[in-house]
């Protein structure tokens, strides 16, 4: 009788231990947004997630105002990880992260990837630079302004 007390209470605690974790519930994750690595932060992404227009590029020091191939050129992250990024009249879609300080953006068509350091970012200024690829490697910078 002393062994089936044991092994009854033996059953007993091991179902108390294993339902609850057959009775737990599937949870859903939300999407956040795309701020790995480096950890942009919330108001940042806020900030940067938005319709952005070139004003100005800055190659060797030299500020100089957009001409007419980069008129329309422009970035908007956006919240869920996509991009639209038009560069020298060229317009993409693609997906973007944030990591170490740097935009990296990888646009579908024409298939091109992108890796802008952020500088700079305020409410109404987005300061991105980008080097070019070697041979060259000089730097630019692409100072933008909210699209309105």
């Amino acid at each position: 009788m002393k062994k089936f007390i044991k092994q009854a209470a033996f059953l007993t605690v091991c179902c108390l231990f294993t339902l609850p974790v057959f009775a737990q519930t599937k949870t859903t994750a939300t999407k956040k947004a795309p701020s790995t690595g480096g950890g942009l932060s919330d108001e940042k992404t806020k900030m940067l997630c938005k319709a952005w227009k070139l004003d100005t590029v800055s190659a060797y020091g030299v500020d100089s105002k957009v001409n007419a191939k980069e008129a329309s050129d422009g970035i908007t992250p956006m919240a869920d990880g996509t991009v639209s990024l038009t560069r020298e009249g060229v317009a993409g879609t693609g997906t973007w992260t944030y990591a170490r300080g740097y935009i990296n953006a990888a646009i579908k068509d024409p298939a091109k990837t992108y890796s802008f350091k952020l500088v700079s970012i305020t409410d109404n200024r987005l300061v991105l630079e980008y080097q070019v690829p070697a041979p060259d490697l000089s730097r630019i910078q692409y100072t933008y302004s909210p699209k309105k």
